[in-house]
């Protein structure tokens, strides 16, 4: 393999972080499946690290005790907790959601559209499909059902 096929190659693997992980360095550009992929991934890393929290905090009784256990519910009613947990609610809202567009689409195969042969500008046909349209469809409903959980967390309604 020639030098200048190595660099394109490498120019091709963004790596881990760039890819996946940083959604402010994906190019989204009439590519919004892009952005729910690593809106996917980083909010379930939220809910891995909110559900690992969960379970060390709520296994203080039978490590150090109730007292301990209460102390800690004192430290944790502040208005920080409840900035988590309205990030924590906002992944589990769009995880949930993308997770069922995801099931619909890929495990029931609806909304994937016809096979055709490719042709320039080669569009995937399912990015014409109803499958762009229910990713629509959770872009839009996620942000009304983020805002009444913060209406409810922070006890405005």
């Amino acid at each position: 393999m020639s030098r200048g096929a190595k660099a394109r190659l490498k120019e091709n693997r963004p790596g881990l972080l760039r890819a996946s992980l940083n959604p402010w360095l994906v190019r989204v550009e009439d590519h919004p499946e892009r952005l729910a992929f690593v809106l996917h991934r980083v909010t379930g890393v939220i809910i891995i690290l909110y559900l690992l929290a969960h379970v060390v905090v709520t296994n203080t009784p039978a490590r150090a005790g109730w007292d301990a256990w209460t102390k800690l519910m004192e430290e944790f009613n502040n208005p920080w907790n409840e900035i988590g947990e309205f990030i924590v609610a906002g992944s589990v809202l769009f995880h949930g959601m993308n997770g069922i567009r995801l099931l619909i689409t890929e495990f029931f195969g609806l909304c994937i559209g016809r096979p055709e042969r490719p042709k320039p500008p080669y569009i995937p046909p399912t990015y014409r499909a109803c499958q762009r349209k229910l990713l629509y469809v959770v872009f839009a409903l996620w942000p009304v059902l983020w805002v009444i959980a913060g209406l409810l967390i922070f006890g405005v309604w």
